[in-house]
């Protein structure tokens, strides 16, 4: 018996053998060999396009009225940004102008260019000039308000007059250069909203004698 159980457990130990002996190899699975996993190739980040937004639209006070058909938006090297005419130079149906028998209808006569800028905007030296006083009674008139003043461009012979500013930045007598920040926009003595009032009158000139300041101001569409 004991032989008998001998044999066995060597049986059970000893590898099978095929047709000549030799030990049979284990079975295998057959089936594709795995390739490697590809590594991604990131694709480069797109580069966004330059927005085509338009410029944000300044804004202007609420109280500001418009006497004009143009609606326009201006630069100009009087100001900083950009702004609209509110009245032109000449015959008006604004109300706060007196009658005047230039015009038709009972219509006023504005004496310089009224445009419409966003409270506390830089007002701006557009030309090479002395601050010199208002008039010989030290003021322009309560309609320009009581911080309005004048430059006076000695090479071209005219006057400029700077009306309802908030903030004056030049004293009487300063020289200044083109582009030097000279104010601030406000509406002082105006009922119709913060706004830049240019006029130009010869040297020494009164607001009789005001001319069309269009080609002085130099508004160019925004």
């Amino acid at each position: 018996m004991a032989a008998l159980a001998a044999a066995v457990l060597v049986g059970a130990c000893t590898p099978s053998t095929g047709p000549t002996g030799a030990p049979t190899p284990p079975a295998t699975t057959s089936g594709p060999t795995p390739s490697p996993s590809a590594t991604p190739t990131p694709s480069p980040s797109a580069t966004p396009a330059p927005s085509s937004a338009p410029e944000p639209t300044p804004s202007l006070d609420p109280d500001n009225e418009f006497w004009v058909e143009d609606d326009t938006w201006y630069t100009s090297d009087w100001f900083a940004g950009r702004g609209r005419v509110m009245i032109g130079f000449g015959c008006t149906e604004a109300p706060y102008y007196s009658p005047d028998p230039r015009c038709p209808g009972g219509q006023g006569f504005h004496h310089g260019i009224d445009v419409a800028l966003p409270c506390g905007t830089d007002l701006l030296a557009g030309t090479a000039a002395e601050v010199v006083p208002p008039d010989s009674r030290g003021r322009l008139g309560g309609a320009y308000g009581d911080t309005a003043f004048r430059l006076r461009d000695s090479e071209r012979g005219i006057d400029v007059v700077i009306g309802h500013p908030e903030r004056v930045l030049v004293t009487e007598g300063q020289q200044v250069r083109p582009g030097q920040r000279i104010a601030t926009v406000g509406d002082r003595g105006a009922p119709d909203g913060c706004h830049l009032h240019l006029e130009v009158r010869p040297s020494a000139g009164q607001v009789s004698d005001a001319v069309d300041p269009t080609e002085v101001l130099g508004l160019t569409p925004a």
